[in-house]
């Protein structure tokens, strides 16, 4: 058993490998520019507040848990809480550093470059390094972290890696006496099979509200093919011909195999959808799978995106959540140390809960890992041949933004036929690409 409980633990770390082989000292002025040097953090104690940007009764429960065992491993550190809903906090953490009420430790996942470029971050490679943390944490994952950032300095530090996941239910299928799909013409037909809107059963539960990029990059890219988001010359391939059938197809789920009313879905109400009973199938990562496992149990299924006709397999790189230190943080020493610990200590308890690979390289071994059929499947997708990986250029200091106050309200105009597939497209790879060559002017290469 423990052989083979390794064996797992390795292909997992492959599979990571693989998906992410894509100031003065931080306690004076907060300029990130003098140096990534501790002088100055000052002792580790007192009072420090951490803002939970992905709060839900579940996490923040966790959260509560976490932060017990931190303060009573550190005796002199008092963590005040404060949960935020994913869906709104960026603007509260954009006032706050408008304003330079900031909390000291903050929960970050794709909107870091936009932190970084505001240098609200305070970089954290003397830290890591005085703390050994290169030899505890997965190098991919931290690799990672510095690609976001223009120079290559850690702001973040890793907890866990989580990759987009398809949701199907097992037992709708085998009341129906349906096969499990295994290609995206099988999904679609399935899904149009198990919709009967007159008894409120839908095949799909459809993001069409806030966060529904992440979920429209990845089906549209899986269905495509397409490996690059971004070329080396700076086109972007949003509004390729494939991605543009493909991103067809993907919408049509909208009114005809799911709710109307899935135009304003946020990821509370497709959780709620499916593991509600009212759809067989959906599109997240995988944050909401222990809130599948616990209303579902082993009725649920996650799956990495079907191979296309050429029997590729396209996956969005996994994103990484992480833990950053606020540059204008009073008290810096206490709150890397509350990072250490949830990166180290208490990340094998957080990344279970959460569902995902835990960046650090002990909590890598933990048998609950192989035992999660999506992390599994996750691990499956890493050795074959044929599996490419998306990079999404979450680097873009506008990245987050983009997404969040200009591609989701034009989104929904397509989903209402007020806006073509072609014009949205056409218009983001042109977004984008000014992004780009913005970011190289400015960041260099």
């Amino acid at each position: 058993m423990e052989q083979r409980r390794v064996s797992g633990l390795a292909a997992v770390a492959a599979a990571v490998a693989l998906t992410l082989g894509a100031c003065a000292g931080p306690g004076s002025t907060g300029d990130s520019e003098q140096g990534a040097g501790t002088e100055g953090w000052g002792e580790p104690k007192g009072t420090i507040e951490f803002w939970d940007t992905n709060a839900n009764p579940r996490l923040s429960a966790e959260w509560d848990k976490s932060i017990k065992a931190f303060e009573q491993a550190n005796p002199d550190i008092d963590v005040k809480y404060v949960g935020l809903p994913n869906s709104s906090y960026l603007q509260k953490v954009n006032n706050a550093l408008a304003t330079g009420q900031v909390p000291d430790v903050l929960l970050i996942g794709n909107d870091v470059a936009n932190l970084i470029a505001q240098k609200a971050l305070a970089p954290l490679d003397d830290a890591a390094k005085e703390a050994g943390l290169d030899a505890k944490l997965d190098p991919k994952m931290v690799e990672n972290e510095r690609r976001n950032s223009a120079d290559k300095k850690l702001y973040k530090l890793p907890l866990s890696a989580l990759s987009d996941v398809i949701w199907y239910r097992t037992d709708w299928l085998k009341k129906a006496g349906l096969k499990e799909p295994t290609s995206y013409d099988e999904f679609f037909a399935t899904a149009k099979a198990l919709t009967k809107p007159e008894v409120n059963q839908f095949g799909f539960a459809f993001r069409g509200g806030p966060g529904a990029m992440p979920p429209m990059f990845a089906m549209t890219y899986g269905m495509s093919g397409v490996g690059e988001f971004i070329t080396k010359d700076g086109q972007a391939t949003l509004d390729q011909p494939e991605n543009i059938a493909a991103f067809k197809k993907y919408i049509s789920l909208y009114g005809t195999v799911s709710a109307k009313a899935d135009l304003s879905n946020d990821y509370a109400k497709i959780v709620a959808a499916f593991d509600g009973g009212s759809a067989w199938a959906t599109h997240h990562n995988l944050g909401s799978y222990q809130d599948h496992l616990k209303a579902l149990g082993s009725n649920v299924v996650g799956v990495q995106p079907f191979p296309n006709a050429d029997g590729v397999i396209t996956a969005t790189a996994p994103a990484v959540s992480g833990l950053g230190v606020l540059a204008k943080s009073k008290n810096k020493a206490a709150a890397w140390k509350f990072a250490e610990f949830m990166s180290t200590q208490g990340n094998s308890s957080w990344s279970e809960t959460v569902g995902q690979v835990p960046a650090s390289l002990e909590a890598q071994k933990a048998e609950w890992i192989t035992k999660a059929q999506p992390l599994t499947a996750i691990v499956e997708a890493g050795k074959n041949p044929k599996t490419q990986y998306l990079q999404l250029p979450t680097y873009l200091p506008d990245w987050g933004s983009i997404l969040k106050t200009e591609m989701e309200p034009d989104f929904q105009s397509v989903l209402q036929t007020k806006m073509t597939p072609e014009a949205f497209l056409g218009k983001y790879a042109e977004r984008f690409e000014k992004a780009q060559a913005e970011y190289l002017e400015h960041a260099g290469k």
